[in-house]
């Protein structure tokens, strides 16, 4: 079986967990929950510091944030653009509702969503050895 295919099979319902090998970091991935929604978490080394969510022109500042979903915001929503517009000019308003990557966070809306992240950054990531069934 794929590897990709193990690891959203092994994160399919909630409290299933996987722990990966990636560019010398060790991550678990963890299907939770908050009682409002169901998530996907990321764990690098084991755990989370909110020191590795900051963001310099889009990228990670901490390596361990590469791991973790980029969030995208614009500064105003386009319901602002006429008013931004009209007292911006149109370049300055197309800009500030363009959203940009302000933070990376350590959940992931789905499996799918944390296998497509890792996959297109991480190809060459392994299952740990003591995870893979016999």
């Amino acid at each position: 079986m794929d590897k990709w295919k193990t690891i959203k099979e092994r994160l399919r319902h909630l409290g299933g967990s996987v722990e990966l090998l990636a560019d010398g970091h060790k991550l678990q991935l963890v299907k939770a929950h908050n009682g409002k929604r169901i998530f996907v978490r990321v764990f690098v080394d084991g755990s989370i510091d909110f020191e590795w969510t900051k963001t310099e022109g889009g990228k990670p500042v901490h390596p361990e944030g590469r791991f973790w979903r980029p969030m995208k915001r614009a500064a105003y929503s386009k319901k602002h653009y006429a008013a931004l517009k009209r007292g911006w000019g149109k370049k300055e308003a197309d800009r500030m509702i363009t959203p940009r990557v302000i933070a990376v966070v350590p959940d992931f809306g789905t499996e799918g969503a944390t296998v497509a992240h890792l996959k297109k950054h991480f190809p060459d990531l392994e299952i740990k050895a003591d995870e893979v069934a016999p």
